[in-house]
């Protein structure tokens, strides 16, 4: 259970001013063409959230014996009763399909090898680091059946991400989140009102990300979890047919804490990892209290010494809180608002691993990119 905290004035302030970070985020203007399939995500009862079943050492992995295949994805399963969807009315690049709200997505090779070239260059400018990289799929391809995705989109994201992975000039270690996120399509892993993904997706990629670093992952049978309900997100305006989302996540069974700064400059002070008082539109910022320039987050029970950080936008304030499984300290940079150099402040802090987590729409986009390269 994280420690009891005090609202500040920065924080209620931030409560009304946070939808501009959760809706300014990741479409800069691109078209929709990526060439999905897969099925669509239904709200379970809390019977039905399966990550609550118990992860067991042997399900746990160690250092992996042969390393995974990161350009092997498998293919989902999509279901199709012939239902047709239809772009929102309101909302540009909006599709509704079965009262859900997906965003058109866009993916090419040429932004896709860009982007990798960018990681590559913070590994060769920190060679002593040890980098990873995320690059977690869309609502989208894991919601529309092909035939639809077959008229709508151009490009599967699936193999934007094996440009990607395969595009590194450095050693960097790419995870692989997607057959994660693909073998638990049926579940309630994406908001069906908002652009993200819920807690649960968030979940199962760090499990991947566990598997693949040899680390233990949290077992969720061993957390208390919690929800929000009435979750407006940023789609929710898009059409008539869609109904408010659930906000699920989870307390943990050790003791943490968290800095913040919500933006450069300004002085961090004491939070928690969740903002439990989060409601309405605005349900999101659960997760680290939405988006700001640096987010640091301490396990007060396991003093490990290990630290990681994540270099994200608004898809990591899911997966993050997750992490202080296994290390003592996260420090949370959101490469859109932090200032300085991502090499000198993991030198000041003595990081040695760090993370880059970014949705496919946003790895594949040209202005997040360039912001990435600022870092370096």
């Amino acid at each position: 259970m994280n420690h009891p905290t005090k609202t500040t004035p920065a924080e209620k302030k931030h409560v009304f001013t946070l939808k501009r970070g959760i809706t300014a985020m990741l479409c800069v203007g691109m078209a929709a063409v990526v060439m999905l399939s897969c099925t669509q995500c239904v709200k379970p009862t809390s019977g039905d959230i399966k990550a609550t079943e118990e992860v067991t050492e042997a399900e746990t992995v160690a250092e992996p014996t042969t390393p995974p295949d990161y350009l092997t994805f498998d293919t989902p399963n999509i279901p199709d009763d012939g239902s047709n969807g239809y772009n929102s009315a309101s909302d540009s690049g909006v599709y509704i399909y079965k009262n859900a709200a997906f965003e058109l997505c866009g993916a090419s090779d040429e932004a896709g090898k860009d982007y990798a070239a960018a990681i590559s260059e913070f590994k060769k400018a920190a060679p002593d680091v040890t980098v990873y990289n995320m690059v977690v799929p869309t609502h989208t391809e894991f919601g529309i059946p092909s035939r639809l995705a077959g008229e709508i989109y151009t490009q599967s994201q699936s193999q934007n991400l094996k440009t990607i992975f395969s595009s590194y000039t450095e050693d960097v270690k790419p995870i692989n989140c997607y057959n994660a996120l693909c073998k638990h399509k049926d579940e309630y892993i994406y908001f069906n009102t908002d652009h993200h993904w819920t807690g649960l997706g968030a979940y199962y990629a760090y499990q991947a990300f566990c598997e693949q670093t040899g680390q233990q992952a949290l077992a969720l049978t061993d957390c208390t979890e919690k929800t929000v309900e009435g979750f407006e997100g940023s789609f929710y305006s898009a059409d008539a047919s869609l109904t408010p989302d659930t906000v699920h996540y989870w307390q943990f069974p050790y003791q943490t804490h968290a800095k913040r700064q919500e933006e450069p400059g300004a002085d961090m002070y004491e939070t928690g990892v969740y903002y439990e008082g989060a409601a309405g539109n605005g349900a999101y910022i659960t997760f680290i209290y939405g988006d700001s320039s640096l987010f640091i987050e301490y396990n007060d029970t396991n003093k490990n010494g290990k630290k990681i950080a994540v270099v994200k936008e608004s898809y990591g304030n899911a997966f993050v809180p997750y992490l202080t499984n296994n290390y003592e300290e996260v420090h949370i940079i959101d490469f859109r608002y932090f200032s300085g150099k991502l090499k000198d402040y993991m030198q000041e802090n003595g990081i040695s691993e760090v993370l880059f987590l970014n949705n496919t729409m946003s790895a594949n986009a040209a202005m997040q990119v360039d912001r990435i390269r600022e870092l370096i």
